[in-house]
């Protein structure tokens, strides 16, 4: 999948403050833990699992997966499935931007919320809906592959 990466829009995680945060939530920080925390700072706007394991190669894989179930948990990432592909982890706070997924090349694009509002409205007004729309790519054609 080719990814149209962009500057992140909000605030990276800063580690101390998320040991901090999982600590008052009631869970040990140890060595490979502090090691993936770490990474995910070192990552970026957006990542894949694997992406996040591959960087910290003396951490089990599990314990990747564990330590971003409970960074989500605490708020500070949130993760993004597009389309057939993994899931994309992200800041939490990058509430401004969805994703949009070409269904013939997979091209990958981040797009910022407020391009929905019209339809967000209009599923608010006339169905009673509120639309997240955070946690699923919206599949299409891009451009090119129209």
């Amino acid at each position: 999948m080719t990814t149209v990466r962009r500057a992140h829009p909000g605030r990276l995680v800063e580690p101390s403050e998320v040991v901090e945060q999982l600590r008052a939530a009631g869970h040990t920080v140890g060595r490979t833990r502090q090691a993936v925390v770490d990474a995910v700072r070192r990552q970026g706007p957006s990542f894949t699992a694997d992406e996040l394991a591959a960087s910290v190669p003396d951490v089990h894989v599990a314990t990747v997966y564990r330590t971003l179930g409970l960074l989500e948990e605490i708020g500070a990432l949130r993760h993004v499935h597009l389309s057939h592909g993994p899931a994309i982890y992200e800041q939490a706070d990058a509430d401004d931007t969805r994703h949009l997924v070409c269904e013939v090349c997979n091209r990958h694009y981040a797009v910022p919320s407020d391009v929905f509002e019209t339809a967000r409205q209009r599923l608010a007004d006339e169905y009673g809906f509120v639309l997240h729309g955070s946690h699923f790519a919206i599949v299409g054609r891009c451009a090119s592959c129209v």
